[in-house]
């Protein structure tokens, strides 16, 4: 496969501003009807003849979860205007279900899609929504040479600490739980400083293991496997370290969270830790958390700080609604974006009408300690 020129994706970005924006009108109706339209896909879908040579394992659950996380991405990527969004989240997508689909299946969905919008949209709906799938249709192979030429995401480390990443990352890919903490106790009491801990291991580890995967170098269950055991070794350090010596708290208070349905929070727990390090009352109430419940926890909290940890793009609709109620507080908290998509697109924040933007954990700490 060839490698994709750096002018190529920028020309593929500057097309898409033009040709992926459609009317409020289409967008709302085309959320309106999502449900329709994803009975009518996986429908559709199910009944491929060429599915067979599509397929990976346990087909249908597969292909109804792509199917549904592609249209809560294209819902907020019309409703919010952010084709170049879509672009740049398109390869990584790719990438995560390669595992389970040639790369033909994504253009027999497009296609589906297509089909779903001429057959359940209104006529003038229907015609915006179908030209944003004929011109997707059209740049298919272009996007997926961008999910193979896709560039993993580096953290730049001196060597010795690279080193003691490294020794880290091989026990976490490994699942070696005691390895991986006899290893953290060993690098905390010979720094005396956890922040190096997190900021110079643990962080640049969980950054490489999302490359690897990005790659196709490990699999979901790998990186999975990886995640959970760093997760292990975060619930340790809190327990010993960070809940009885931590700095004595400032009163500002962090509220810190994901949306919901996200399958990434040691981003935002790892925000919440060194939060609680520089001196933050933190409260981390990591997914799940309904609108109104949230809303109602920070009217009684009164955080100074809300900080949001996104990786899933369908979730920005969401944030900003989110964003919006928190701002009609009376004393309204600062709001601090950041994840994945948000290091794809870093003027994304402004459109949320958050606050600030952080590309990582440490940033978020030093933007945080201006609020305080």
């Amino acid at each position: 496969m060839r490698s994709l020129p750096k002018y190529e994706l920028e020309k593929l970005l500057e097309e898409a501003k033009g040709r992926l924006l459609v009317s409020e009108q289409a967008a709302e109706e085309y959320e309106k009807k999502k449900d329709l339209i994803l009975d009518f896909v996986t429908s559709a879908m199910s009944k491929r003849e060429n599915l067979i040579q599509l397929k990976g394992k346990d087909i249908l659950r597969v292909i109804i979860s792509d199917c549904r996380n592609h249209i809560n991405l294209m819902i907020n990527v019309l409703s919010l205007c952010l084709p170049e969004v879509l672009i740049k989240v398109l390869p990584s997508i790719h990438t995560f279900y390669c595992e389970d689909f040639f790369y033909d299946y994504f253009l027999t969905e497009l296609e589906s899609f297509r089909d779903a919008a001429k057959a359940l949209l209104s006529e003038s709906s229907r015609d915006e929504i179908m030209r944003i799938y004929d011109w997707l249709i059209g740049k298919h192979k272009l996007i997926i040479d961008l999910s193979i030429t896709l560039k993993p995401t580096t953290i730049e480390l001196e060597h010795e600490w690279k080193k003691k990443k490294n020794q880290f990352l091989s026990y976490i890919l490994e699942g070696d739980f005691e390895e991986a903490l006899k290893f953290t106790k060993k690098v905390i009491k010979e720094c005396d400083n956890i922040l190096d801990f997190y900021v110079k291991i643990l962080h640049p580890a969980l950054y490489k293991i999302g490359s690897l995967w990005e790659k196709g170098n490990i699999t979901i269950a790998e990186e999975h496997l990886a995640t959970s055991t760093v997760g292990r070794v975060m619930a340790y350090i809190y327990l010993k370290y960070l809940k009885f010596f931590s700095p004595k708290k400032s009163k500002s208070k962090a509220l810190v969270l994901t949306p919901p349905n996200e399958l990434h929070k040691l981003g935002a727990r790892i925000v919440a830790d060194l939060l609680e390090i520089d001196g933050w009352d933190v409260l981390f109430l990591g997914a799940n958390v309904s609108k109104q419940n949230l809303i109602e926890i920070v009217k009684k909290n009164k955080p100074k700080l809300v900080a949001f940890s996104i990786t899933m793009p369908f979730n920005l609709k969401w944030v900003k609604e989110t964003i919006g109620l928190l701002k009609n507080i009376k004393i309204s908290p600062k709001v601090i974006v950041g994840g994945f998509v948000f290091n794809l697109a870093p003027d994304l924040y402004k459109k949320l009408d958050a606050d600030y933007w952080a590309k990582d954990a440490k940033e978020a700490v030093e933007i945080a300690r201006k609020i305080k």
